[in-house]
């Protein structure tokens, strides 16, 4: 006799092994805090300044040349003035605004080892506090299918704090997704260049137009979260209910049939490497991660591609 298994999304909250009152919420940010301060000093400090470049670069100084010196920063004016050759040295702006933009449809709750959210919440955190340690502003965009909570970039630990309280505790209005509405407001509200990572899933349609916009004026980076179970099905003697959390959509799969299994997990890779192959075409930058895997590897993986 075959089992039912039902994988209908849970609405808990997703920090489950916390209790969410505002008076722990303080004690969370601490262990955050620590753990994030750890990881940065250990293995983003360098990685990160050298990633993430400054939105331009303004004159310093001008002095004599030396041998090395690259021949087309040569001040030709001075050098002729003075009759020796003189360069100009220039320095980049390092302040950037980093912002997160992240999807908190109901989709991202669901999980096996962790949900989804959660493991958005720990890497948007990391990020956070590696940008607080380089002296950038962090901002804060979540979104489902509109835009429902902005917090514009600022620098400091209070602020950190404030950001990481909003990204545990806040309760989304809306189950559904459309990434449209926050990439509009990104750019409505964002005048300068920023760093942007936009957190979602493999559910999530991606706006082409949307995001080739969001390209040009900002550095857009996609953060895709995915769990095993939504594409690697195990093949054991049970009935399985995938149900859709935001259409509320059902279906029935025997896990006993191999040929049902193995279509399934087939269909849904590809569908993956499709989305992969279009992001490519757009000339954005990606990440994957799993909530069975270590995201810090892939983390320290993307900066080194990147340098």
């Amino acid at each position: 006799m075959k089992k039912n298994i039902k994988t209908k999304v849970s609405k808990t909250e997703v920090y489950d092994d916390f209790s969410l009152t505002h008076s722990s919420i303080l004690s969370i940010m601490r262990k955050v805090e620590i753990k994030t301060s750890r990881l940065v000093n250990n293995y983003f400090s360098g990685d990160y300044q050298s990633m993430f470049r400054g939105k331009g670069v303004e004159f310093d100084e001008v002095r004599s040349y030396v041998v090395g010196d690259d021949p087309r920063s040569m001040d030709w004016k001075v050098s002729a003035r003075y009759g020796t050759p003189y360069i100009k040295r220039f320095k980049e702006e390092r302040e950037l605004n980093v912002m997160f933009l992240l999807d908190y449809s109901s989709s991202n709750n669901f999980g096996t080892t962790k949900s989804k959210k959660r493991l958005i919440i720990e890497i948007t955190a990391l990020l956070a506090f590696s940008a607080i340690n380089n002296n950038d502003k962090v901002g804060l965009i979540i979104f489902t299918d509109e835009v429902e909570k902005f917090v514009a970039p600022k620098k400091g630990r209070s602020h950190i704090f404030k950001i990481i309280s909003e990204i545990i505790d806040y309760k989304p209005k809306s189950e559904n997704t459309d990434i449209k509405a926050s990439i509009n407001f990104l750019n409505k509200v964002m005048k300068s260049k920023s760093m942007v990572f936009l957190f979602t899933d493999f559910c999530s349609n991606i706006p082409k137009k949307e995001i080739q916009i969001a390209k040009k004026k900002h550095d857009l980076i996609l953060c895709f979260v995915e769990d095993n179970l939504e594409s690697n099905l195990p093949n054991i003697n049970a009935l399985l209910s995938f149900e859709d959390s935001e259409s509320s959509d059902s279906v029935f799969i025997d896990l006993s049939d191999k040929s049902t299994v193995k279509s399934f997990s087939k269909e849904q890779e590809e569908l993956k490497a499709l989305k992969l192959k279009s992001i490519k075409l757009y000339g954005v930058n990606h990440i994957v991660f799993n909530t069975d895997s270590d995201y810090i590897y892939e983390i320290i993986k993307f900066f080194k591609t990147r340098k």
